[in-house]
């Protein structure tokens, strides 16, 4: 490392991430655990010596507006020192993002970034570089982090930054949960033993979060930031005009970026099920994209009949201290609430798996007391041997009755075989449930997504700055009862193409189906949606209409081709690299400026994009999307419902359990009990 890579050295410690609720949600546990992790921030060599860059200032803007999230970030960043700089700053990958537009201020004029392959853009940067240039380069870190270069830094000047990324926003049991990433998840042990990150803001941290909901909002959380978060209801009076909240976080000087921040907002009970389907197309001439969401409601009955669950429970390294003793914890309240015809096996993996019980245990009280006892005594060490933990408890499992697994794992598998074609072969072997719990940032999320979705469960994140009772709820729901297994959603009438995702998987009580899509013609298209419910094949129907032009949400087409993207680079995972692949993977993320694992995003002055024949394709991207996000920042709240003109259209005649359209008994009670918290200076 040169002197031009100085950057502080701080160690970054935070809170680190509750383990309790990662058992399913059958315990009410609310905790946190301390420990050292990695935060977003400033990435210096450990032992690298003290150089003078900091975090002046950190401003986040989001707006969440007809289903989905734009994030956008600008940063300040100082050098003291008598000679320039060169900064990385890090920050964790948000799940299902489109990292589409980073600009640097140079010569007090904003510069956007364009997308080139990846080799290319670090050839630039570091050409750029060495000649003392101003520039900046976005990375993608696998499903790790995003890393933003920036290669000059002026001796005692400043260098202003900015990012923007998009991404869905889901409804799950009515609550809508948007999660800021900060705290990484401490997985990845090459990189915590090299670096050491600050994550200090020596000015102003703020935070403003503006939410637009064409349904009524009952509530608004920000855990965490209670004192902090100033939440207000600007407008709407939930009679079908919409409503607008504003939430603003100011953290004084001297604060630091080691803690995610979490917004839930829960619509009102009477919010029905729905599809909505949100168009953009620019000119007739071209073709169009949509997203559609569909909130189903269906007859899905709680299970009552004996179930059988195994619990596979990471006791690696990562896990040690404090996380093992709340995680034995959490166990054993988990065991005294199964009644007595559930029967429950535990298995443990670091280097190694090891069957803790030695089969199935019959949940009676005096069984569950005595396995509290031995799982206290459990100790966290070694690496994570995840296809051995899962290998042992798809063993001695009973075909006579309902079986279930939960997987709950902080890190990553790093011991053993750790490709994914070799857990989807291990799953597809074993006819059972998968439902993994993911403690953190940072992890191998498209290993866990992939495995729950291949075995028809689900994958559930978890930060330490959730709500841990609401996730609780959420997750209990889903695995207590039936779901709508082998869902289809098709489309007839129109020319609609390039779906994705391309297979849809399971849909759990309360759960969302977000799909995006092409189309080249115009006018009325048939919905239709196809399932299965305790094996008997159900379907419902609806139209809607595609227009020959929609200019209001061009950010549609960036998020159509990273959920295309996140297919293709699943394929790459299971089967390896292959050319076409590969190929697709780059036009889709230079055509649609989209930082990928195989293009990065290189910002230069303009005579540089022209030299090396660098078309300036996202800043005309960017410049039309902020003409269409002014229009609608000063519009009212648009409802895209397409279902509504045919008496409930696709779930006409359904009976409906109460999600999204009313109470569901004492889940609901409880879930709107802890969403309803008081909120400080709510106005």
């Amino acid at each position: 490392m040169t002197d031009k890579r100085g950057i502080p050295v701080t160690v970054a410690v935070s809170r680190g991430w509750p383990v309790a609720l990662l058992l399913f949600g059958m315990v009410l546990v609310a905790c946190c655990l301390p420990g050292r992790v990695l935060a977003a921030g400033l990435l210096k060599a450990v032992n690298g010596g003290d150089v003078p860059t900091v975090i002046k200032s950190h401003k986040v803007d989001v707006a969440i507006n007809n289903g989905f999230a734009r994030t956008e970030v600008e940063q300040v960043f100082v050098n003291s020192g008598d000679i320039d700089l060169e900064a990385v700053y890090t920050f964790p990958l948000p799940k299902q993002s489109s990292l589409s537009e980073v600009s640097l201020w140079i010569d007090e004029a904003e510069v956007v970034g364009e997308v080139v392959e990846k080799e290319r853009a670090r050839e630039i940067y570091q050409e750029q570089k060495a000649q003392g240039n101003q520039t900046a380069l976005a990375e993608k870190d696998d499903y790790k982090t995003f890393d933003i270069s920036i290669g000059k830094i002026p001796a005692g000047g400043e260098t202003r930054v900015r990012l923007v990324y998009y991404q869905p926003m889901e409804i799950d049991l009515n609550i809508g949960r948007y999660l800021y990433p900060l705290q990484e998840g401490n997985v990845d042990e090459e990189r915590i033993a090299f670096w050491s990150v600050d994550d200090r803001v020596e000015g102003q941290f703020s935070f403003r979060l503006q939410l637009k909901s064409a349904f009524p909002i009952k509530d608004v959380r920000v855990p965490n930031f209670q004192n902090d978060a100033v939440v207000r209801r600007l407008g709407g009076d939930g009679e079908g005009a919409g409503e607008v909240w504003d939430v603003v976080i100011d953290k004084p000087a001297g604060g630091s970026l080691g803690q995610d921040i979490v917004f839930y907002y829960r619509l009102d009970d009477s919010v029905p099920a729905r599809v909505e389907l949100i168009p953009f197309r620019a000119d007739p001439g071209e073709p169009g994209t949509f997203m559609v969401v569909v909130t189903p409601a269906a007859d899905l009955q709680p299970i009552s009949e004996g179930t059988d669950w195994v619990f596979v429970l990471d006791v690696s390294g990562s896990m040690n201290g404090q996380k093992i003793a709340t995680l034995a914890d959490g166990v054993a309240r988990t065991l005294t609430t199964m009644p007595v015809n559930d029967r429950f096996r535990v298995v443990t993996f670091n280097n190694s798996a090891r069957d803790l019980t030695g089969g199935f245990v019959q949940a009676t009280p005096e069984n569950v007391r005595g396995w509290i006892e031995r799982i206290k005594m459990v100790q966290a060490g070694g690496g994570t041997n995840l296809f051995e933990g899962l290998a042992l408890g798809y063993r001695k499992l009973d075909d006579d009755r309902t079986t279930g697994m939960v997987l709950v794992t902080d890190g990553v598998a790093n011991v053993g075989p750790t490709g994914h074609a070799r857990f989807l072969e291990l799953l597809r072997d074993n006819d059972l449930r998968l439902f993994t719990f993911v403690i953190g940032n940072s992890a191998n999320q498209p290993l866990m997504d992939r495995l729950a979705k291949e075995s028809g469960g689900f994958a559930m994140n978890i930060s330490n700055a959730d709500d841990i009772i609401g996730r609780i709820l959420q997750a209990k729901a889903k695995v207590s009862h039936e779901c709508l297994h082998d869902v289809r959603l098709s489309f007839s009438g129109e020319k609609v193409r390039d779906l994705t995702p391309a297979k849809t998987g399971s849909l759990y009580l309360g759960q969302q189906l977000v799909m995006f899509g092409r189309y080249t013609g115009h006018g009325e298209v048939k919905l239709s949606l196809k399932a299965k419910i305790s094996g008997q094949e159900r379907s419902w129907q609806t139209t809607a209409l595609l227009p020959e032009v929609a200019t209001d949400n061009p950010e549609l087409e960036r998020l159509w081709a990273l959920s295309r993207i996140d297919e293709l680079m699943q394929e790459i995972r299971e089967k390896g690299e292959g050319e076409d692949s590969r190929r697709q993977v780059v036009e889709l993320g230079t055509g649609y400026s989209l930082v990928t694992d195989y293009t990065s995003m290189i910002v230069a002055r303009d005579e540089v994009f022209e030299n090396e024949g660098i078309q300036r394709i996202n800043a005309d991207r960017v410049a039309r999307e902020r003409r269409a996000q002014a229009v609608r920042a000063n519009a009212p709240v648009q409802s895209h419902r397409v279902d509504k003109e045919k008496g409930g259209g696709m779930f006409r005649g359904l009976p409906s359990p109460g999600i999204g359209s009313g109470p569901v008994g004492p889940l609901f009670v409880g879930l709107a009990a802890w969403l309803a918290r008081r909120r400080k200076r709510l106005k």
